[in-house]
């Protein structure tokens, strides 16, 4: 008798074992009354939440789904809402089963760029936090000379970084915008080096257009914006134009204004509706959506509570569908809770690796590679273990894999 389950068992199992539950926002009225009647006939229950005024002489409403996952399945079917238009139906089974399939299934396909290939079919990744700056709230300053920044590059290569993510602005709570100038002379001289050594993923992070096309011209692969295009809106043309891959990050105000009391009156639902946002405008700026990784933005806007609430419910953002990159590393939300300064922050650093790695991060983005990759490793062991991932939704791939391959794209 072998072990655990058959991937597709297990799957079928979860259907009749799990509740699962869809929220779906500003449903028409009528639709939202279609969706509902025909959840109750096959046994799932539903609730409206919340409603809107008139528009267009109809109101719009937000639902809640509950039941087990082969009864949401069931909505998910084209042929949705009986005695409604097919339009309807097509919006009905459309959205219920992109929540479902990606809140349930299933890892985003890979990010490809030039010969790259960037698979999460297998471990998360790690990107390695390189600061080419003099003031970055963690390692400001000791990598400020381009010698000095090419050594720590090469060191969290050895260390098993799969991406080096690297910036020469701070972008520290407080802190102002730091000219394109001043970037670009702390950070070309290294990327270039890098480029020359070594054929793996290398991110620029940077909210400035010429900044990031300049890296890109000199071997940047990819742009990690915090701002998403909001401070520089012409960066979205660049990646356009380049075919680069971008993380998009959640921040509230600008570095200088994030932490000035954030508040929200739906943590969760504010956050997904503005990565629904600003996904749709690099997407009519000429970026695919397959090539767009989100950040939930750590310490972004964001008080302790929040912070902990969405490591938490980390798999919420699972419904938009994309990469999840999170970026804890050190951050003073972990000096808060035990009490640290940013240079003890290393075991509660690690502690939150395990905890985004367990809920479904994609990529971690750490300055302490190789402690981070044994935790990585660890944690992936773990799921993997006993058909966990098959119920899960996890790939199941040995830990050693890579799975950022500079090589030939295989397709």
């Amino acid at each position: 008798m072998s072990e655990g389950l058959a991937p597709e068992k297990a799957r079928a199992l979860t259907s009749r074992l799990f509740p699962a539950f869809v929220f779906l926002d500003s449903l028409p009225d009528e639709t939202a009354r279609s969706l509902l009647e025909q959840g109750e006939r096959e046994g799932a229950e539903g609730v409206v939440l919340s409603k809107t005024g008139q528009k267009d002489g109809q109101g719009s409403c937000s639902v809640l789904l509950a039941g087990f996952l082969q009864e949401l399945r069931a909505l998910a079917a084209p042929a949705g809402a009986p005695g409604s238009a097919a339009a309807r139906g097509l919006l009905l089974s459309g959205r219920v089963a992109q929540a479902l399939d990606h809140a349930f299934e299933l890892r985003p396909g890979p990010v490809r760029f030039r010969s790259k290939r960037m698979d999460f079919s297998g471990r998360p990744l790690l990107m390695g936090v390189l600061n080419v700056t003099p003031d970055s709230f963690s390692d400001g300053g000791r990598y400020l000379e381009a010698g000095k920044a090419v050594n720590r590059a090469r060191q969290m290569i050895r260390e098993g970084a799969d991406i080096l993510d690297l910036g020469g602005a701070s972008s520290r709570p407080g802190s102002e915008l730091v000219p394109d100038r001043i970037q670009l002379e702390r950070i070309l001289p290294v990327i270039r080096q890098v480029r020359d050594e070594w054929d793996g993923w290398i991110s620029v992070d940077t909210y400035s257009s010429a900044v990031a096309r300049a890296a890109v011209e000199a071997g940047a692969d990819m742009i990690n914006d915090i701002s998403a295009g909001a401070i520089d809106p012409t960066i979205m043309e660049v990646a356009a134009s380049a075919g680069v891959p971008v993380v998009l990050m959640h921040m509230k105000g600008t570095p200088k204004t994030m932490q000035i009391d954030p508040s929200y009156g739906s943590l969760f639902g504010e956050m997904v509706a503005y990565f629904e946002e600003r996904i749709g405008l690099w997407e009519k700026a000429g970026v695919p959506r397959e090539r767009i990784l989100i950040d939930p933005g750590i310490g972004f806007g964001k008080t302790v509570e929040h912070n902990l609430r969405i490591l938490k419910h980390l798999g919420e953002f699972r419904v938009i569908g994309r990469p999840i990159v999170l970026g804890t590393s050190r951050k003073s939300f972990i000096g808060t809770v035990l009490d640290r300064t940013v240079e003890e922050r290393l075991i509660g650093t690690l502690a939150t690796v395990a905890v985004g790695i367990w809920n479904g991060a994609h990529v971690l983005r750490v300055h302490d590679v190789a402690e981070s990759r044994e935790v990585l490793l660890m944690v992936h062991a773990i799921l993997k273990s006993d058909g966990c991932e098959a119920l899960s939704g996890k790939a199941a791939s040995d830990p050693k894999d890579a799975t950022a391959s500079p090589g030939p794209d295989s397709g």
